[in-house]
């Protein structure tokens, strides 16, 4: 009976004492291509029936030197069983699926192209070849982690959505010395901000090499690269979002416009009262859709009517969709949580795209020309309801990054806060990049310390930053 030796879970070794050889390793490689487990002939597939060589692992070495960097071993060099069964997996992963594998995993931080397609689910939208893969090696790697390690893993290196979390809410701690110190003075708030973004600028993670176990040391990887990824396509987005000086306040004509809502609803509105809610949203546009139309044409020097305004309630609703999800999470649509100012800022945001058309397309490694769509607008989808959003994520992520980004843009200009806006946008990306660089480790204590290192410098120059302002 035919017994691998090269599987993750067979002769698991904690002690990573027992060793092998690339010989041995290219033996059992052959025996699988060519051979069932009885013995008998198999038919012959995947690499067109040509036998595994040593220069057949040449990518596989080349990968793991990028990553880890290890020295590509000799054929007769004992090394770590381990080793030979992370060089296996990933070898028969790319052998026996039509991915790039190699392009596929390089990090954004080493030259690949990052893309905020890339990530880990277990109901993806779209890029789901790519995820299948990343999933199928760590849930195959996990085996042979240490249990201990493996908890701390999956805790520091959270989903990319979950981590994003966290840096929102360690954002808000360093910055509470500035909001208290410049409280209610937008343009001091935004300076002290601003001088503190050129502080994580100017940053630098102290480099660390560690010698970890090669499973551990891929695991760790895998579990990183999809922040990385979103790092990397997230900095291009923003650039794509910019609108720019575009954008008139108008906050003395939205105040005229919650006058006479006072009036309407028989109760006291200001521009920042929750009004409405994501599902009211379209009954509101459709009530003041005259007035809507006026303060969106005041702020965006766009020319709009009525109808205008009438047939982007659906993409604006979406957008809205955005703004909810970020700042509350998956909550009921029917939440009272909208303000005048984000009705507003929302239809500014797609009649702004109306005009200039920005192109943008998803991208995944092995994506369908199908799945390249250009048109802003036409992603979103109009056949559908923003309801399905939470269930099926169909507008790919980029698109919907792009839109808030210029939600948020325009949500501070028409109120006068652009300054504050720039500057908070600017210690968002300078943050996003050093907390990528602080994970450039593939051992998890050295990038915990290395986070940790990175907020306390954060809070001491935010507080020297409310003390400049």
């Amino acid at each position: 009976m035919y017994k691998p030796r090269f599987d993750f879970g067979k002769e698991f070794d904690p002690s990573g004492e027992q060793t092998g050889t690339v010989k041995d390793l290219l033996e059992e490689l052959n025996y699988e291509k060519f051979k069932t487990a009885a013995g008998t002939h198999a038919e012959r597939g995947n690499s067109n029936g040509t036998s595994v060589t040593f220069d057949s692992l040449s990518g596989v070495f080349e990968f793991l030197n990028d990553v880890t960097g290890m020295s590509q071993p000799k054929l007769a060099q004992d090394i770590p069983l381990s080793t030979l069964k992370t060089v296996k997996l990933l070898y028969v992963t790319n052998d026996t699926n039509d991915t790039q594998l190699f392009r596929l995993l390089k990090s954004p931080l080493r030259g690949g192209k990052p893309s905020l397609e890339f990530y880990t689910t277990e109901t993806p939208s779209r890029n789901q070849k790519g995820i299948a893969i990343v999933d199928h090696l760590l849930s195959t790697l996990s085996i042979e982690v240490d249990p201990a390690v493996l908890r701390r893993i999956n805790i520091s290196f959270l989903t990319y959505p979950k981590l994003l979390e966290c840096i929102a809410q360690e954002n808000l701690e360093i910055l509470e010395p500035i909001y208290e110190r410049h409280h209610g003075q937008s343009a001091s708030i935004a300076k002290a901000i601003a001088h503190l973004a050129e502080a994580v600028k100017h940053y630098k993670p102290m480099p660390h090499r560690s010698d970890r176990p090669l499973p551990e040391a891929l695991y760790t990887y895998l579990r990183i690269l999809p922040f990385l990824n979103f790092v990397g396509e997230y900095q291009e987005v923003i650039e794509l979002s910019r609108v720019g000086n575009q954008v008139d306040p108008i906050l003395d004509k939205i105040d005229n416009f919650c006058s006479e809502l006072s009036i309407a609803m028989q109760s006291e509105v200001h521009h920042n009262t929750p009004i409405t809610s994501v599902e009211g949203f379209p009954a509101f546009v459709d009530s003041n859709s005259l007035a809507l139309a006026k303060l969106v044409q005041h702020a965006t020097g766009i020319a709009s009517e009525r109808r205008d305004i009438l047939k982007i309630v659906n993409a604006s609703s979406k957008v809205l969709c955005s703004y909810v999800h970020h700042e509350w999470g998956i909550i009921s649509l029917d939440t009272k949580n909208i303000t005048v100012v984000d009705c507003i800022a929302t239809l500014c945001t797609i009649r702004h795209q109306q005009k200039v058309k920005t192109n943008y397309s998803a991208y995944w490694l092995g994506q369908e020309q199908s799945d390249k769509g250009t048109s802003v607008l036409r992603q979103m989808d109009d056949a559908r309801s923003s309801e399905e959003l939470f269930e099926h994520d169909y507008i790919p992520h980029g698109i919907n990054q792009l839109l808030f980004s210029r939600f948020n843009q325009f949500h501070m200009a028409i109120t006068g806060k652009t300054g504050r806006y720039s500057a908070w946008m600017e210690l968002q990306l300078a943050r996003l990049t050093k907390y990528a660089e602080c994970y450039q480790s593939n051992d998890v204590s050295i990038c915990d310390d290395a986070v940790q290192r990175f907020y306390k410098y954060c809070t001491r120059e935010a507080i020297k930053a409310a003390d400049i302002a």
